[in-house]
């Protein structure tokens, strides 16, 4: 499927041949063949977005980006010449086979996206040391990962020598992307746009959003797909009953109406029927 700004055109598969193919990776920059090929032997009802607007910033150039981290390195204070090891280390997490949606592309729409948003920050290299870090550390379930991510922060920002005061301020950014439950205080300047940012996934394009939806799933490959999206539709229907999604001006003018529109339309899908059924056994509140 193409989405256009106005409409949506459909392909029919008989259309892929090789050389159409050929056609669309060389006039679409940053066309995602691994998807591409992961569609082609995929069994299951599954999303899978191959290209949009911003694929070629969102390409992992590893000179490119161990160059950037090097440079927050730099700004930091710290030791330029020990970043590569740091780099290596955050590139292999972030790589892990297991992941689906918490890789290298989450990490690098997050970087894009503070970009776009760096006037928005009160400390833009604690932020972006933090967005760095954020799922550096990712076992699927684990209640642990956020504090294990801020330690690991930690760690590495005293082996390349930045200030430790800083580097607490970042770690302390990373912890607060652990999901808080309704009630508990809610995240303020850097801390609510590094939040606001991990979170733009919900608002972000309907190809985008319905293959994180799927991705997310991949990842607990060993809760049966009804239960899975039982619990997940508990945790989105959550979302949906916050005074804010987004807690940040721009985050919510940008995202808010389209992350809950998206989310509506998910939980009203025939792929979360199983929540529908628990909500209704379980009596769990309505959004």
């Amino acid at each position: 499927m193409l989405v256009l700004e106005d409409r949506l055109i459909e392909l029919p598969g008989s259309a892929i041949t090789g050389e159409n193919l050929g056609a669309m990776q060389a006039s679409l920059p940053g066309f995602d063949d691994e998807r591409v090929i992961r569609a082609m032997g995929s069994t299951k009802q599954r999303v899978f977005r191959v290209w949009h607007p911003d694929s070629s910033k969102l390409i992992w150039a590893a000179q490119e980006r161990r160059a950037r981290f090097e440079g927050l390195v730099r700004r930091l204070g710290g030791d330029p010449l020990a970043a590569p090891a740091t780099f290596a280390k955050l590139s292999t997490a972030w790589s892990e086979p297991a992941r689906r949606y918490h890789d290298r592309q989450h990490l690098a729409e997050c970087l894009l996206l503070l970009d776009e948003l760096r006037a928005q920050a009160v400390d833009a290299d604690l932020v972006e040391l933090a967005l760095w870090f954020h799922d550096a550390v990712h076992v699927p379930g684990s209640k642990e990962n956020e504090k294990q991510s801020a330690e690991l922060l930690l760690q590495e920002a005293a082996r390349l020598g930045i200030d430790s005061a800083r580097a607490a301020t970042a770690a302390a950014l990373v912890r607060w992307t652990e999901y808080r439950a309704k009630g508990t205080a809610l995240p303020e300047g850097d801390a609510a746009l590094v939040i606001d940012i991990d979170r733009s996934i919900l608002g972000s394009d309907p190809l985008r959003f319905l293959e994180y939806d799927c991705a997310i799933e991949e990842e607990h490959p060993g809760v049966h797909g009804g239960i899975f999206r039982a619990k997940r539709g508990r945790f989105l229907a959550s979302m949906l009953m916050r005074a804010r999604i987004f807690q940040t001006e721009v985050a919510h003018a940008r995202f808010e109406e389209r992350a809950r529109t998206q989310i509506k339309g998910l939980l009203a899908s025939p792929r979360y029927r199983p929540f529908r059924i628990a909500r209704s056994l379980l009596r769990w509140p309505s959004t």
